[in-house]
């Protein structure tokens, strides 16, 4: 039995001489080289995360990192849309939609508590001195930062109704 894995291993086993690294190599690289140019033609890239929502009106995509406000609240202060956020004298004047890889957000104007505390897609859009700020919470409470998701505030065209 002993000579039978001896003559075996001297005999059948792979050689890994030159030339067999070098084909082994040259089969690797045509692999890889394929399987990256068939990847290359079947990717179509998410829309949500390109051009958002399929909405009329001004875009734009938050982006993270979103600093957390316990335990569901998210909080983006970026200048956009100041014009029209909602403030201490006015707290429903604000237009914006907010949308979650295509899906509408709210509700809107919601407070700061219920953000927080209760998430489920809340949102407020505020003036905070020269900036304005998005407070939300994900649709299902999940962390934005890690989610996967792409969240957009849109400003509706004014020949969009709400």
């Amino acid at each position: 039995m002993q000579t039978l894995s001896i003559y075996w291993s001297k005999s059948k086993a792979l050689r890994w001489n030159r030339s067999t690294k070098l084909i082994c190599l040259f089969g690797a690289a045509i692999v890889y080289f394929v399987a990256a140019h068939w990847l290359t033609m079947t990717f179509t890239p998410d829309p949500n995360f390109t051009v958002g929502p399929d909405v009329a009106g001004e875009k734009i995509r938050l982006m993270p990192p979103f600093p957390r406000r316990e335990p569901f609240g998210f909080v983006a202060e970026r200048p956009m849309f100041n014009d029209v956020a909602d403030s201490d004298d006015d707290s429903h004047r604000s237009p914006i939609d907010l949308y979650e890889n295509g899906k509408r957000l709210g509700p809107a104007h919601s407070k700061l508590e219920d953000i927080k505390g209760l998430g489920q897609g809340r949102f407020s859009h505020l003036r905070t001195g020269r900036f304005t700020a998005i407070y939300w919470s994900a649709s299902d409470n999940s962390n934005p930062n890690t989610n996967g998701r792409a969240y957009w505030v849109v400003k509706p065209s004014s020949q969009s109704s709400r």
